[in-house]
């Protein structure tokens, strides 16, 4: 009987086979967890990398408790850890990390206390102890933990509803607006919007309407107070202080949770990062302030054209508003314990 091809080629494998335990001496050895640790050198550059960062910090981690005293600054104070949950041994609740995040006099603390920390963190810095390093967390995304001012849950948004245009009548006031303190932009701007629309001001800059116009928003915390006084208008000037790259505030995030129009003067890259292209409106798009006035007004007659901008709270959200979400605000003492816990590792300590 003939041979065929693949009869030739089974007799050569069979003659030359291998014994298993010699092949696999002969292979090289691969230490994936070398591998594995090598990426978490590695910067991420989206949402679907910074969450790889953060599994694979727990998994190395082995559940060892990361501890932060925090002495609170202007940026980040005692109000913002009123949000905060503890599970029995001290952890924070939301966090897949064991995380210590506790608020410290360090002036109090003797040195031997002091030392069982692995980090301080003040205010938008957070120095690494016996490190030669700092981690710099703030909104900037070339920061070592970039982290945005979106403070809630943005998936609340989708249930808010927007602001029912058909209830105001021919003299509404059609846009809020509030700030602290005065800038070029805003010294310049609001005027010549009031000279085409009222605006309801209930800041220090050019107020104009009492807060006690709207009695059921006093003595609330301070951002339910404007928020609450936000959510009588159907649209809000989110004016940042200045247009710097990464640069959003709550002047823009708080506002989609309160069924209101943002109309925005923001980071130049902000578009890339919204929660949909069409959510907010852009006081650069319009070639002057009574081209914009004169938009607003026709958007309050067109219940169809405002829902346009609503129509985002049905949708999936941007990537890059995603990764926003996850690296801001709301995660940050997670976020931060995570990264305390992965240079631990690449220092060999765990």
């Amino acid at each position: 009987m003939a041979k065929s091809i693949s009869d030739d080629f089974e007799l050569k494998q069979d003659t030359t086979r291998i014994p298993f335990n010699e092949l696999n001496d002969s292979l090289p050895k691969i230490n994936y967890n070398e591998l594995l640790i090598d990426k978490l050198k590695i910067k991420p550059t989206n949402l679907i990398e910074w969450k790889q960062r953060h599994y694979l910090t727990n998994y190395f981690n082995n559940n060892k408790k990361i501890k932060i005293f925090i002495t609170f600054g202007n940026w980040y104070d005692s109000k913002d850890s009123l949000r905060l949950t503890y599970k029995p041994d001290g952890t924070l609740v939301y966090c897949d990390i064991p995380c210590i995040w506790e608020k410290r006099n360090l002036g109090e603390l003797y040195p031997v206390e002091l030392r069982t920390a692995d980090a301080i963190f003040n205010s938008l810095r957070l120095i690494v102890r016996l490190a030669t390093y700092d981690i710099y967390s703030s909104f900037d995304e070339n920061s070592d933990i970039s982290t945005s001012y979106v403070r809630t849950d943005p998936e609340i948004w989708r249930a808010t509803p927007p602001f029912n245009i058909t209830t105001l009548s021919t003299n509404s006031t059609l846009i809020s607006f509030i700030a602290s303190h005065i800038t070029e932009f805003r010294k310049s701007f609001i005027p010549l919007l009031q000279a085409h629309m009222n605006v309801a001001s209930f800041g220090n800059v050019y107020q104009n309407t009492p807060w006690d116009l709207y009695p059921e928003c006093l003595n609330l915390w301070k951002f339910d107070t404007k928020n609450c006084v936000v959510s009588k208008y159907p649209f809000y000037l989110a004016i940042e202080s200045c247009q710097e790259k990464d640069y959003s505030t709550e002047k823009l995030w708080d506002i989609f949770k309160l069924g209101v129009v943002p109309v925005i003067w923001s980071a130049p890259n902000v578009r890339s990062y919204l929660t949909h292209h069409k959510s907010v409106i852009f006081i650069d798009d319009f070639p002057n302030v009574e081209a914009l006035a004169n938009y607003l007004r026709y958007l309050v007659k067109n219940e169809t054209a405002y829902l346009e901008y609503h129509k985002w709270r049905t949708m999936k959200f941007s990537d890059e508003f995603e990764k926003k979400s996850y690296m801001s605000m709301r995660n940050m003492e997670c976020n931060i314990c995570k990264e305390v816990a992965r240079l631990r590792i690449l220092e060999g300590r765990i």
